[in-house]
């Protein structure tokens, strides 16, 4: 019986047999060396044949035993690949060439690559270059490079463990301490460390794909400071991925399993035991550098994104692989996004792929125990990655002002800064930070300081902190903000009864884009960002000494939410992110190119508008003929207030107030 025949000694290759035989396909694997024999995985359904063989050899082989031909030799084995195809022909088998990955997309934009069309001319250019010289290109072609003596002199060659490789090395007049041989795969760390170890100045590598280790090799280059001498492809090759010859020739759909595993803070000891398993069962680990740190000698890659790391499983086709997350999976973890998106992969490709979510100890529960404190009653805020956000310094001050413990997870000392520095301009230097340093690991520090200290702490590492407040204000249902709190200067401001009733007719929601426009002194801005930390306030203000007092104001009650556009609306709403509510207290007669504005940046928007005059009221009615509206309400409020006269209060009425509010959908 017939079998597919698959000349083999690359990883594809190998790859292709594993993936056969674990579909239980008894096939043919051709291999020039014993240790091509080696490196394969021993299976009674791979009947593996060493040496080097002929076109006529190859011939009577496909002739007497072969159904199928897959050429998975190397991608510059030029010749081999010739007499394979040539013994295709001859024998009337259809020829597959099994493509490896191009690797220029994984490399880092930094990169000093130089690209060269052959070994004598990278060996050329190297004899002009000074300082030792790694080869990572194999033992075949050294004669090349050494045939120049000062050349020579400088090399060292990395190339495979077999008696052949080292000979050929020795041949070339390469001694003992020139020659590097070792298995791969290696990764960035180890590439460094040989770079490092043997004072290297130039690396040189074939374009052999993400397979034979490119991307890592000029990652370390990169580390090192050194360039990168490239030797491109023979010529541009037609032909399938292992996925896809796979699934064309046998109908074997790409199965694997992938693990999002929280590695808790990082030593090791706070593994748990499904994580454990999970990484050692993995043919290939994906995580952030520090994640992946330790794990040499396996296949590693330093990634998290799905974007990254969807090309490398197409690429390698793992049966499992595990993508490593620092702390809890379900904590401010990059798992949140990466599991959908490879869902989504999976469903595209038609890939069977077994998501397994694995959760890891998380730093506020290592640091709690740490400090011996509890956490069921701690609000959890990350200002991670969040330098210049204001919605996450919002969240942090509210969660400060009016919860006993807020657990903090932070990027580094510049963060420990920034809480110091929001705490302190906003009244909180009282609290206490405990303060937790490269959790989990050897140099780990545990103690508390105060805010007015954090800007002393300066060495780099991991931080995360608990801020304990022993005298947490009470939250007000309704937070409200009385016209005696706000700074006023000489610029009207939208009165408190009116300015409340206001702010209700725009039913506010969690996590709301909201503009304030004609914001005056702010009243209306600091009334909307109080509501809720998610909140994002856009207060438009044209004239500069109301900007000033928008900014006092935001600073007094703690509102860092809030974000002043000096400008006039609408050529001030250029660029901010779409609105869900507006409140237009002045539109200084631009009413309805602000409302095209608005309609134009977001589908729907909440919209409430304060009139004092007639004329106003009568420009509101016209414009919104122009509007697909819904929801609309006009109301007209009068407030009188109590002043004392001698033993007697009067009423002195205020000026009436117009509020239209209605949801605006669009244009007609």
């Amino acid at each position: 019986m017939k079998k597919p025949l698959i000349f083999s000694g690359t990883t594809e290759g190998r790859l292709l047999s594993e993936k056969l035989t674990a579909s239980g396909i008894a096939h043919i694997v051709c291999v020039a060396t014993e240790y091509g024999e080696l490196v394969m995985e021993p299976s009674e359904l791979a009947d593996v044949r060493t040496g080097r063989m002929t076109a006529l050899q190859m011939y009577d082989l496909m002739k007497s035993e072969a159904d199928k031909v897959f050429d998975a030799t190397h991608p510059y084995a030029a010749d081999v690949s010739h007499n394979i195809l040539t013994a295709c022909l001859a024998a009337d088998k259809e020829y597959v060439r099994i493509l490896r990955d191009t690797d220029s997309d994984l490399f880092p934009s930094d990169a000093d690559i130089h690209d060269f069309k052959s070994a004598e001319d990278c060996a050329k250019a190297l004899a002009e270059a000074e300082g030792n010289i790694l080869l990572t290109t194999g033992s075949k072609e050294l004669g090349i490079y050494a045939s120049d003596e000062d050349l020579r002199g400088r090399l060292y060659a990395r190339v495979l463990p077999s008696h052949e490789s080292i000979s050929l090395c020795e041949e070339a007049g390469l001694s003992g301490k020139q020659i590097i041989a070792m298995q791969g795969p290696f990764s960035m760390e180890t590439d460094l460390a040989i770079i490092r170890q043997f004072n290297i100045k130039t690396l040189v590598t074939k374009s052999s794909g993400s397979a034979g280790g490119a991307p890592d090799k000029i990652r370390a280059a990169v580390k090192a400071g050194i360039p990168v001498y490239i030797i491109g492809r023979p010529a541009e090759e037609t032909g399938l991925s292992v996925g896809e010859a796979l699934a064309k020739y046998f109908g074997i759909r790409n199965r694997m399993t992938i693990d999002l595993v929280g590695i808790g803070p990082g030593g090791r000891g706070l593994l748990t035991a499904d994580a454990a398993e999970a990484i050692d069962m993995a043919d290939i680990l994906f995580g952030a550098s520090r994640m992946i740190k330790g794990y040499e000698g396996r296949k590693v890659y330093p990634y998290y994104k799905a974007d990254d790391i969807i090309p490398v499983l197409e690429k390698e086709i793992p049966a499992r692989a595990a993508v490593l997350f620092s702390g809890d999976t379900g904590f401010y973890s990059g798992a949140e996004k990466l599991a959908p998106a490879l869902r989504e992969w999976a469903c595209e490709s038609e890939t069977e792929c077994d998501i397994r979510i694995h959760p890891g100890i998380s730093s506020f529960a290592y640091l709690a125990a740490k400090a011996g404190v509890s956490y069921q009653d701690a609000k959890l805020v990350s200002i991670h990655g969040c330098s210049g956000d204001n919605k996450a310094a919002a969240e942090l001050l509210s969660s400060v002002r009016y919860n006993a413990k807020t657990f903090v997870l932070l990027s580094g000392a510049d963060d420990v800064k920034l809480i110091g520095d929001l705490l302190n301009a906003n009244g909180l230097s009282g609290v206490s930070i405990i303060l937790g340093y490269q959790l989990s690991y050897p140099e780990e520090i545990v103690g508390v300081i105060r805010a007015e200290d954090c800007g002393k702490v300066t060495e780099p590492g991991l931080y995360t902190a608990i801020v304990i407040n022993s005298r947490p204000e009470e939250k007000k249902i309704l937070p409200l903000i009385s016209d005696d709190e706000m700074i006023r200067g000489k610029v009207p401001m939208t009165k408190e009864n009116i300015r409340h009733l206001s702010v209700m007719k725009l039913r506010l929601t969690e996590g709301a884009s909201v503009y304030d426009i004609g914001s005056g002194t702010g009243s209306v801005a600091c009334e909307i960002a109080a509501q809720s930390s998610s909140i994002r306030v856009y207060a438009i203000e044209k004239k500069e000494e109301a900007c000033g007092l928008i900014e006092q104001n935001a600073a007094k009650f703690g509102l860092p939410n809030i974000q002043i556009i000096h400008g006039t609306a609408p050529e001030a709403l250029a660029g901010l992110e779409p609105p869900t509510h507006a409140f237009i207290g002045g539109s200084s007669g631009e009413l309805k190119e602000i409302l095209n504005a608005l309609s134009d940046m977001s589908s729907s928007v909440r919209v409430v508008i304060n009139a004092v005059s007639l004329e106003t009221m009568a420009e509101i009615h016209a414009v919104l003929k122009n509007f697909a509206i819904s929801d609309l309400s006009i109301e007209q409020v009068s407030v009188s207030r109590a002043r004392e006269l001698g033993n007697y209060h009067l009423m002195n009425a205020e000026n009436p107030v117009m509020i239209a509010s209605f949801t605006l959908g669009g244009k007609l």
